[in-house]
């Protein structure tokens, strides 16, 4: 009995999360925010908080690795955007390679000392801290009004297992991610086991579920194509055989909370791989997949999942 109550419960559940992808794409064909959504935007404050990494991308951080040659700044047309609406935001300064519980306590500061509540858009790993956050202060979420999870790897990454399961690869990223001053665990701390078990917890589950319709996941995933199609070609091909469809990091499956009986909305995105919304490539430098950047508006992606969580 108990066995058919736990499989009622978790098809009610999946039936229970939607697939915003219609409204989505609706939207994303607006050009700009109306005068009334500027009106609500600016009754909240916008916690942009990154990923992994994306102090790489950023000329002006004192990271040890830089892609400027390549990459154009992280985050710079959310930036861009949201000072030309003049809408009150913060990039959340944290460490991308510290472990989530380090990070959380930043992002838990955010929250406590703005004068408004939050509108969250989180990238990646930043997604995960920011759920640390709210699971070590859960009495937040009444603060946060709405937030977005882009891409974020919420049961692990295939290519951080494997990595993982190495010796060699497994000493050679810890080594890298405390080069660039974080810690092992922060490595570990994005393995599909280590990310299993604590997305399975009791008060993770509670957290998630408190935050009902204010959570909206979005996913990507880039079909591979002829030829060199994005940079993330290798682990977007070794995701795609492990587990399916993937933006060249993070599998749907790991992106979206409904694929693990979670009541939680989602977009799904095609054609989109898991730069493309923090960055874009310098037309000078990677001329090969300029036809296929020249497709995608950073701008209007964020935008439109603003709007979907106001």
């Amino acid at each position: 009995m108990k066995i058919l109550v736990g499989l009622l419960f978790l098809v009610l559940n999946f039936a229970r999360a939607s697939d915003l992808s219609p409204v989505y794409f609706s939207k994303f064909k607006e050009s700009s925010f109306s005068a009334a959504e500027i009106k609500e935007l600016k009754k909240f404050k916008v916690l942009l908080v990154p990923g992994v990494l994306a102090e790489s991308f950023d000329s002006q951080s004192g990271n040890q690795i830089k892609v400027g040659f390549i990459f154009e700044d992280a985050f710079h047309e959310q930036k861009v955007l949201l000072t030309k609406e003049k809408i009150d935001f913060s990039f959340v300064a944290i460490d991308t390679e510290s472990p989530v519980e380090v990070n959380a306590l930043t992002i838990i500061s955010e929250i406590e000392k703005s004068q408004k509540p939050v509108l969250i858009y989180s990238h990646s790993k930043g997604g995960l801290d920011t759920l640390e956050a709210l699971r070590l202060r859960p009495e937040l979420v009444s603060k946060v009004h709405g937030w977005v999870s882009v891409q974020s790897p919420f049961w692990g990454s295939e290519v951080a297992s494997l990595m993982y399961d190495n010796d060699f690869l497994r000493q050679t990223g810890k080594s890298l991610f405390e080069w660039m001053g974080g810690s092992a665990k922060g490595m570990e701390a994005l393995t599909i086991k280590e990310r299993s078990r604590y997305m399975d917890s009791a008060d993770v589950r509670s957290v998630i579920k408190s935050l009902d319709k204010k959570l909206l996941n979005y996913a990507s995933y880039k079909p591979n194509a002829f030829g060199v199609d994005t940079p993330l070609e290798i682990f977007r091909n070794i995701t795609q055989d492990l587990t399916g469809n993937n933006d060249g990091v993070v599998s749907l499956k790991s992106a979206m909370m409904k694929e693990h009986g979670l009541n939680v909305n989602y977009v799904i995105e095609k054609n989109v791989d898991h730069l493309m919304t923090m960055t874009k490539y310098r037309p000078d430098k990677l001329d090969f997949l300029q036809k296929y950047r020249a497709k995608y508006d950073q701008q209007r992606n964020t935008m439109t999942l603003l709007k979907m969580i106001l």
